[in-house]
This record gives structure tokens, sequence and C-alpha cells, in this order.
């Protein structure tokens, strides 16, 4: 790593280079500056269309094809952190009552109710799982023989492929944990290729103040656990967070030069109703976060210095030491051209993207765990809302998850009507005309990209391109 003073001064002349502070004024007036609030359900563009834009519906008629990655939502975390807004629960693993270990078994068994009932679709259709990936929450505070029995069960009534990327979701107290190491190596005996944990900052008033429940010691043991079993192990921090600053920063990437996790994603803090979302709309507490400036400086100096420590920047979160710590999930799961298979409450899925024309569902299970495990006990179906996609809406999609990828599929326009195709034509004059987009020629032809300044405000410039429909959805009622 460079000196803090020279990084610091190498981060303040590319942004000068940018022209800024200059140019906000004239993003501003286009749409584009830091924003603070989520993007739709997440604290990034991950899904098109955004969580919020889904809307109820009945149980949909679903047809896979002849591959899918497969998402199992486990709900519980041994903390509730401040800013997090995923459905979780409180739970602290075998320290918790019997009635509260008999919750999970409860949920653990509609689970499996789930499995069987998709195992049985995608046995009739010859569908094969060519990537896992078990989030939460937290799978890692589950008991080890919980873990096992999942792994065994997915084997057991689905067709994954050999040497598919199966990943799990831990945390720094799991990992530390008395049992956190044995945990780990039988989870690498039993094929998971792939560990994922949250830090979140190794500040420890950032920690305090996001709930984490350790401090950065903590973190960096966790770090040092997860290498001793896993070649592949990605870390999550998150800049911006309460009493974040450029000192932040610059500690955590020291921390990363130290530890050197293969994959690193690096979100930008934005809150929904927990706590910190709260926090933010407080005038007393408003000076406890980054300013637009501050932030934009942050972004800087993250990119360059992980460039500095060999890091590939994938987007403008993920970061990489090599090809092979590419995460093919994160891919999927942003994806209209890859199906997904969500099982868990809350759990999202996208079919349809192995068709000749566009189109498509997206749906997603119940939010709420007590209703998710009930339906499932009494017969019901947990598929609560969903989306359906026409040809105008996988238009809109193609620029949303394009432009992060670096890739446009632009045979969406054939299908597209001509409003759909005017709209986003005049969009993209406008972003162009204050530089946050640039034409390229390749051997398939003139792309359209993000441009440096641009992706400095990705996540907001690809919320830019939700369509009508789903900005329409998303407003607030009237």
């Amino acid at each position: 790593m460079r000196e803090k003073t020279d990084a610091f001064s190498h981060a303040t002349d590319a942004l000068s280079q940018l022209g800024i502070p200059k140019i906000l004024e004239a993003l501003r007036a286009t749409g584009i500056s830091v924003r603070r609030s989520d993007m739709g359900g997440s604290h990034s563009v991950v899904t098109y269309p955004p969580l919020h834009a889904l809307r109820k519906t009945e149980s949909p008629a679903v047809t896979y094809g002849k591959t899918t990655s497969l998402y199992i939502h486990i709900p519980f975390c041994e903390s509730v952190c401040t800013f997090c807004h995923y459905v979780v629960q409180h739970y602290r693993g075998n320290r918790e009552s019997a009635a509260r270990q008999s919750v999970v078994s409860g949920y653990m068994h509609a689970l499996n109710i789930e499995m069987n009932s998709w195992a049985h679709e995608l046995g009739t259709t010859g569908t094969t799982i060519t990537s896992i990936y078990i989030g939460g929450g937290t799978p890692l505070v589950l008991e080890t023989h919980q873990l096992v029995d999942l792994l065994d069960m997915i084997r057991l009534k689905f067709k994954v492929a050999e040497g598919a990327d199966i990943c799990v979701e831990a945390s720094p107290l799991t990992i530390t944990a008395t049992d956190g190491l044995a945990k780990l190596q039988t989870l690498r005996q039993h094929g998971v290729t792939r560990l994922s944990f949250g830090v979140q900052s190794l500040d420890n008033e950032v920690l305090l103040r996001a709930g984490r429940g350790y401090e950065r010691a903590t973190a960096i043991r966790a770090c040092m656990i997860a290498a001793q079993v896993f070649d592949n192990w990605n870390i999550d921090l998150i800049q911006s967070l309460y009493k974040g600053t450029s000192d932040e920063i610059w500690e955590n990437l020291q921390a990363i030069d130290q530890v050197r996790p293969p994959h690193v994603t690096w979100y930008h803090g934005r809150f929904m109703d927990r706590p910190q979302g709260h926090w933010r709309n407080e005038p007393n507490m408003q000076k406890g976060f980054e300013n637009d400036q501050q932030t934009l400086f942050g972004r800087m100096l993250i990119w360059q210095e992980l460039a500095q420590m060999g890091y590939r920047q994938i987007d403008g979160n993920r970061f990489v030491l090599g090809e092979r710590f590419v995460d093919p999930f994160k891919k999927t799961r942003t994806s209209v051209t890859s199906d997904l298979l969500g099982l868990g409450v809350s759990a999202y899925s996208h079919v349809g993207s192995q068709s000749h024309e566009p189109g498509g569902l997206f749906f997603r299970n119940t939010t709420k765990t007590p209703d998710y495990v009930n339906r499932l006990e009494t017969g019901f179906n947990p598929i609560e809302s969903g989306f359906t996609f026409d040809p105008d809406e996988h238009l809109a999609a193609s620029y949303v998850v394009g432009l992060r990828t670096g890739r446009l599929p632009f045979q969406a326009h054939v299908y597209a009507s001509e409003v759909a195709v005017s709209y986003y034509d005049r969009l993209i004059h406008e972003l162009s005309k204050v530089k946050v987009l640039e034409l390229v020629n390749s051997d398939s032809g003139t792309m359209i990209r993000l441009s440096e300044l641009g992706r400095l405000f990705e996540d907001e410039i690809l919320a830019l391109f939700y369509s009508p429909r789903v900005l329409e959805l998303l407003a607030p009622a009237k």
C-alpha cells in the first residue's frame, strides 16, 4: 500500500480530473447524486425488477429450462444489525431455549417441504443445478448436523452439476465460535467451495453502532480461520455506515492488505426502516454520516488502493485477486439471461430466460417467517408476489444488468416497442452529455458503457434505467 498522505492525494487528484466537485450540479440536474435511501428494496441494484416493484400474485405456472442456480434463505442471525434490510430473526444457536430451537427446526422442516415440491418440478424438466448459494441471515449459526442435512438434501433431491460452486454465508461471530473451525472443515468436506461473510467495518466504533456484536480483532481472526479452510472466500464491507469516515476506510484497507481475502464486496450504505435509516433523518445525528464529497472520495480511495494491492474491479462493488474467485451466483441473481430458483422465506426467483424471445417471470416468497412455515405445513404455496416480463421490460433489464457487467444484449431492441426504444435513446443521450456514459467501438459494434465518472455513481445510474412501469410501481402512494 501507499503511504496514507500519498493515497489521499492520488484520490483527490483523480476526482479533480473527473471534474468533481464542479460537475456535481450538472449531474444533479440529470437526476444523478449520491443516494442514501434504498434502490427499490436493496442497498444496491441487485435485481431487475427491484423487489419493491413486485405485486401480489397467485401461484404462477413455472417451467424451468435445462439449468438453474439455487438460492436457499436461512433467516437466523446471532445479532440483528442496525442497517440490515434482510428478513432475519435473532438466534444464538444451541445457547437458545428449547422453544427457540424448535422454531428453527420448524423452519427447516418447512424448507424441506418446499424443496420436495420444487425437486418434483425440476425432475420433470430434467433441470440441472449449476451453482448453490445458502445465505441469510447467517446459515453458519445452525448446528453442524443441520448444515450437513441441508447439503445432503439438496444433492438427494436435485440434479447438481459436477463441480458446482457451493457458497455458504457466515459471520465473524460464528466463525470464531468454539465450534466455528470444525463447522467450516465439515462444510468443506461436504463440497462447499466458497465462504462469504459480512465484516462491514474494521473500526470498533462503527461496529458498535452497527450492532455487530464484536470488535476488529474478532473480524481479523475470522479472516485467518476462513483462509485456513477455504481457498475462495469473500468479505462484505459497507462504506458510509454511521461514524464511517475516510480514516475508517483507510483502516479497512490496511486490514485487507493484511488478510488478503480473494474476493471483496464493498457496498455503499443505503438505508430503509432499520435504525440507521432513522438516524439519517435525525438532524442531530446526520453529521455522523459522510457527505456527498466524502462518499465520492472514499469510493475513489477504495478503488485505487485495492488496485494497488492487485485486486481487479468487477463492478462498482466487487473486487477479486483472480478470475477464479468471481462469484457465479452474484452474476446469476442480477441476470435476466440465467434462471434462478430461490427457496425459503423472502427468497426470490426468475425463470424463462432460456426461451427464444425475451420474457419470463420474477417471483418471491412471503417475507414473513411464521407465514412461510404455516403455508407449507398446511399445503399452501409460499409464493406471494411477482412481476411478468414483456419485451419492453426485457429491454429495461438489458440496460440495468448490461451497464453493470459491461455487456448489453441489444437484441432486446428487436422485440421492444418503439416507445420503449425511444425512451432509452433519449436517456442515453442525456447521460452522455454529462459524460457518465461513453460509446465504445468493439468487434460486435458500438457499445455503451459507464465512464469512470459514471462508475462512481454506478447504482444511482442503473436505477435511472428502471422502466417507466417500474418507476411508477416504486413511487410513493398518493
